[in-house]
């Protein structure tokens, strides 16, 4: 069978590659006009930057802007499709890239595939969460469907969500090296370090244990082996 791909669609794609360019120079081109209009106002700040601008209002300078407002625009516009998740569902292997991160699982290994949210969430056979990432289409019934098109265990919900308790400090429950990754990992949850949160979760479920997240708050549950 053909395998699928989720994500941004293929318009998708062409419209952020295309739009995004789009709007940067109607932004660079009617720059000056707005910096003018706001110079004229009774107070403004950062006036003299404001007249700097407004000068760009002819010529070379217009030209300028509006070059510069279409190479922002593709520029953000490459960056956002470069970093969204990829998924190919594949008969045999399950591949996900985002930005120049890849990674693939066996179809043989996966125990669940559910969707939490926007968090596309694929368990192995021993509870482990060896995906967890947010899915641009993630509200498509089109994603269930792929994953059940090519045999995998697609259910409704998480099957083990009963078994999370929320993580307090040096909780007696849980093992002290656990808790001292979960505190680290609290930490980068609370500086946005997403990559350093992803990389602790792997460490958490190294010592036997997974964590999801509400927000910037951590619910932990022990790995559920066969």
């Amino acid at each position: 069978m053909t395998d699928h791909e989720l994500g941004f669609s293929r318009g998708d794609r062409l419209v952020m590659l295309g739009g995004f360019p789009l709007a940067g120079g109607l932004a660079g081109w009617f720059l000056p006009v707005v910096a003018r209009w706001l110079i004229s106002l009774d107070w403004v700040p950062f006036a003299g930057p404001l007249r700097l601008v407004a000068h760009l209002d002819s010529g070379w300078g217009r030209a300028g802007v509006l070059a510069a407002g279409l190479v922002a625009g593709g520029l953000l516009g490459a960056g956002a499709v470069h970093e969204s998740l990829r998924v190919t569902v594949g008969d045999e292997l399950l591949t996900v890239v985002r930005g120049e991160a890849r990674r693939t699982v066996a179809r043989s290994s996966v125990d669940a595939v559910f969707m939490d949210g926007r968090l596309l969430v694929v368990l192995d056979r021993e509870s482990r969460q060896v995906i967890r990432d947010s899915l641009e289409n993630h509200d498509s019934p089109d994603v269930a469907r792929a994953f059940l098109a090519h045999g995998y265990p697609w259910v409704d919900h998480d099957p083990y969500r009963e078994l999370y308790r929320r993580w307090v400090p040096d909780l007696p429950d849980l093992p002290a090296a656990v808790n001292a990754v979960l505190a680290a990992r609290g930490k980068a949850l609370e500086a946005g370090s997403a990559a350093d949160a992803e990389e602790l979760r792997d460490e958490v479920q190294k010592l036997g244990y997974t964590v999801r997240d509400v927000g910037k708050v951590q619910h932990w549950r022990p790995l559920v082996k066969p």
